[in-house]
């Protein structure tokens, strides 16, 4: 028995000791990944934004800012070489260019190479972004947003003007849409849409694997719905001004009121 109780202590200790290894190493190789970061102002007094992020792993987050000024704040993340960063900014087309590239970083079991940008725009900017492979995020934008990404989720919140989005895989969550159109359709991916105010017309669209989940007022609608199952908890009347259009072929689409 004394012997049992010595092994067992013994594969323990050793457990322990393994696992003590494991969180420092992890914790170390955390302390060890530089990051920066930088930022800058550009006089900005268009109406209109556009943002094209190419090549890395770039997420962009766009908030209200000041009127007359665009604020391009930049935090970069790697664990190998720095990245290589492009950020240039075009003002006859009002277009911001972002890269943010390192050796290897495009592999399965590539490196950290990450830019992460929070941009601040005057409230009523319309926002054109075309994002590669990262993540968008909106909140609270007066403007229109025509959003076209590869590969990334997309966040949107208290968005008043048009709402135009094409994502090819990731998932769609907008939330406190006050806007009358919505137009957003998603490759591979779940899609959410949830209005304050009773919209004139939606078409949430899912091609492939996904469900879509649109949440409106109270009121009538004209529903056109194709889905694998699907529930429908609002007021429907063919022929009303207001008209939702839900598709995901492979999925769960749901329907409801506020």
């Amino acid at each position: 028995m004394r012997a049992a109780w010595l092994t067992a202590g013994t594969v323990v200790t050793v457990f322990a000791l393994l696992l003590s290894s494991v969180l420092i190493w992890r914790g170390v190789a955390r302390a060890r990944t530089p990051e920066e970061t930088t930022a800058r102002s550009i006089p900005f007094g268009e109406r209109q934004l556009r943002i094209k992020a190419g090549q890395g792993d770039v997420n962009v987050i766009i908030l209200p800012g000041q009127a007359g000024k665009l604020v391009i704040q930049r935090s970069l993340r790697w664990s190998s070489d720095r990245p290589t960063v492009t950020e240039d900014w075009d003002d006859k087309t009002r277009t911001l260019r972002l890269e943010a590239v390192c050796n290897h970083s495009d592999q399965p079991d590539g490196p950290i190479c990450q830019a992460d940008y929070l941009l601040l725009v005057p409230p009523e900017t319309d926002i054109e972004a075309g994002m590669n492979d990262g993540d968008l995020t909106l909140n609270s934008i007066f403007g229109d947003a025509r959003i076209d990404s590869v590969a990334g989720d997309v966040y949107v919140n208290d968005l008043t003007g048009r709402l135009w989005a094409r994502i090819g895989t990731g998932n769609v969550d907008a939330t406190e849409l006050d806007t009358k159109e919505a137009d957003v359709e998603v490759g591979g991916g779940d899609l959410d849409l949830s209005f304050t105010n009773a919209p004139t017309t939606v078409k949430a669209v899912v091609r492939t694997m996904g469900d879509v989940r649109v949440h409106v007022p109270g009121g009538f609608y004209d529903v056109t719905v194709d889905a694998l199952n699907s529930t429908v908890d609002l007021g429907r009347r063919a022929g009303a001004e207001r008209r939702i259009t839900a598709r995901a072929p492979s999925g769960v689409v749901f329907l409801c009121c506020r």
